[in-house]
């Protein structure tokens, strides 16, 4: 443990030191070729040291002057996430450890200029859908949208939708909701979803979450022609991964949040109508039988 924080110690020192020297491309081409050897390097070693490396790297980055400016375009397999008001950006990334474990990662950058690493916190937390988070508690997830809203109270705030590859046998799918306190400190949970019953007192929920097999294809995003989030509805069924029983698997149908007065409430059923064929903006030949290929009139016989 000593070694371990001796070499980071070093590492953090190595790099300052170097990027003090250089320019934002020269650092970026940097990141890059460790972010690669992250994702892709075949042996789990191998990712992990790379992983050290650019955490380190990315974090000294993200601290220079100027850093918010820069696009970092040229550093793939990691997210990177904008508001449309700009008020902040947000990197997440996840790290295959091996042994179907994934590390998550993440930094919050205000464009006031404020930095917050966001630590890990899913495996720990004791509840869910009604905890409130600040950034060192964070539910790691690797994030692919991010949409602006404003509660029933006047409260902004941000929805991110996020993957956490949860263990070998099944992932989680996730929309937090992110907001700022007055002194701009990030915390993630808002109780913006609600479900009604009849009868029944509502229900709130600081979040959306949902597990699923590991080997099937979840869709939980924001549908912009519905004007509602869209969740595949799950069933519980056996799993055709060996080493495991029964697990969630989406059954076709779908589920809905639709905006309300300020909260997102869930819609048990959305009606979808399947087509017979596909649609398309100008037929060509449909209701005039008479013409030929090239629609030009067909000859009438004994004319």
């Amino acid at each position: 443990m000593v070694l371990r924080r001796l070499k980071v110690f070093f590492l953090v020192m190595l790099t300052q030191v170097l990027f003090a020297q250089t320019s934002f491309p020269e650092v970026e081409q940097e990141l890059a070729y460790q972010a690669d050897v992250m994702m892709n390097a075949a042996e789990p070693q191998h990712r992990l040291r790379a992983m050290e490396a650019f955490n380190t790297m990315f974090n000294t980055a993200i601290a220079m002057e100027g850093s918010y400016d820069y696009s970092f375009d040229a550093i793939k397999w990691i997210s990177k996430k904008m508001p449309e008001d700009q008020s902040f950006k947000i990197y997440t990334w996840e790290v295959d450890a091996g042994g179907g474990k994934y590390n998550y990662f993440g930094i919050l950058q205000t464009k006031t200029g404020k930095i917050f690493p966001l630590i890990d916190h899913f495996k720990s937390a004791e509840s869910f859908v009604d905890e409130e988070f600040d950034h060192e508690q964070w539910l790691g997830a690797l994030y692919y949208n991010i949409m602006e809203g404003k509660s029933a109270s006047g409260q902004k705030y941000y929805m991110l939708y996020g993957v956490n590859r949860w263990n070998e046998f099944e992932n989680v799918k996730l929309v937090d909701v992110l907001f700022f306190t007055e002194e701009g400190n990030p915390y993630f949970g808002l109780p913006v979803f609600r479900k009604v019953v009849s009868g029944q007192s509502d229900t709130y929920y600081n979040r959306l979450l949902f597990k699923y097999a590991a080997d099937a294809q979840m869709t939980v995003n924001y549908n912009e022609g519905m004007k509602m989030i869209m969740v595949d509805n799950l069933v519980r069924k056996m799993s055709r991964i060996p080493g495991q029983s029964e697990t969630m698997v989406p059954d076709g149908t779908y589920v809905g949040y639709e905006l309300k007065k300020g909260y997102w409430e869930l819609v048990d059923q959305i009606a979808i109508t399947p087509m017979d064929t596909a649609p398309r903006p100008k037929p060509v030949l449909d209701g005039r039988k008479n013409m030929d290929i090239r629609g030009k009139q067909k000859l009438q016989k004994g004319k």
